[in-house]
């Protein structure tokens, strides 16, 4: 594929910022770009532009004396985004069931689906319309998946769940698994049944190799909008507010109930049957261990404000030296009372 500058900037709304003319074939990382490629720059980038090989660059804002053309727009990534679907457009998925496919009684199939290849799709099950459901994907019964879901190999969705319409779920995502809920007595886990489900609303997406638990009663809810990362675990009753990110290899348990617009940063760990509200931040492994209120920025375990774990996070780098400042102090102090003691 080839696109002039311009016809880029169309695309995406951006202003020209040095030869139009130039000829794109091709997109790349900013480290990686060469004459021929566009690329993106924010942030830390924007600071070393000079050293980029790329043909083009989209940025926020004109950068003076950059050695390529540039591109301004609002949000640069967003921007890339739609020059990176335009040079790689998705793979067509063919627009049938197929003949491998298992599809119990009293299904109902939308309009234009695609069920791949040894998918089961189990009784009363609902599928909308422009759904794809690809290789070795497992639909429970009763299950209702809006239109223009997709739903990737290998993924689970367990009886009961509701999924919304755009829902993305990433290779071996387990939506409804079994809640994980026992009652113990005399040293004895007794299973105890977990008959609710999970609710996904629209624009929800789930990444590869997450789990997302039934509620013991009632739903586990992830509000719309939602992005969760792989390697993520959602224990039952969790509710998940609008527009939040979880990253990676975050472990809420159950019974939390999340504000929108949160952000649980890598390797964060929730305790069970806590509120956290609107508009939270939590920097990566952080415990968190209570209560949060909106508009926090937690960090550290157990969690604590960001700025006041900073400061300790400093001060641990200096206890080495102000352990032998004590031992000084202490020395001189002895010295100190020794003298007193002669006089």
């Amino acid at each position: 594929m080839e696109k002039t500058l311009q016809e880029l900037a169309t695309l995406v709304g951006g202003r020209v910022v040095g030869d139009e003319s130039i000829v794109i074939t091709e997109t790349r990382g900013f480290e990686q770009a060469v004459k021929q490629s566009i690329t993106f720059a924010i942030g830390e980038y924007v600071e070393h532009i000079a050293l980029c090989q790329a043909g083009a660059v989209i940025v926020e804002s004109e950068v003076k004396d950059a050695p390529m053309a540039q591109i301004v727009v609002d949000n640069a990534k967003a921007a890339f985004a739609q020059v990176l679907e335009l040079f790689h457009p998705p793979v067509v998925v063919p627009r049938e069931v197929h003949s491998t496919a298992i599809i119990g009684d009293n299904v109902t199939l939308g309009n234009n689906v695609s069920i791949g290849a040894y998918c089961v799709i189990n009784d009363n099950a609902v599928i909308g319309d422009n759904v794809t459901i690809r290789p070795y994907v497992y639909i429970g019964h009763n299950v209702r998946i809006g239109e223009d879901a997709d739903i990737y190999a290998g993924a689970i969705v367990h009886e009961n769940c509701i999924l919304g319409k755009r829902v993305v779920l990433r290779a071996k995502a387990v939506i409804g698994g079994e809640g994980f809920g026992f009652a113990t007595e005399n040293g004895v886990h007794t299973h105890i049944p977990q008959v609710g489900n999970v609710i996904l609303e629209d624009d929800v997406e789930i990444g590869s190799c997450t789990t997302i638990d039934n509620a013991t009663m009632g739903s586990t809810l992830v509000r719309r909008g939602t992005k969760i990362d792989n390697l993520v675990h959602l224990g039952h009753n969790v509710e998940i507010g609008e527009d939040c990110f979880l990253i990676a290899q975050v472990g809420i348990a159950g019974s939390t109930k999340c504000g929108n617009h949160v952000i649980f940063a890598g390797q964060t760990g929730c305790t069970g049957h806590i509120t956290i509200g609107d508009n939270v931040q939590f920097a990566g492994k952080t415990g968190i261990t209570g209560n949060v209120p909106s508009n926090s920025i937690m960090a550290g375990y157990p969690m604590r404000p960001h700025k006041e774990w900073l400061k300790l996070a400093a001060y641990e780098n200096r206890l080495p030296d102000m352990v032998k400042t004590v031992k000084q102090l202490q020395k001189e102090i002895d010295a100190l009372k020794a003298q007193l003691k002669e006089s």
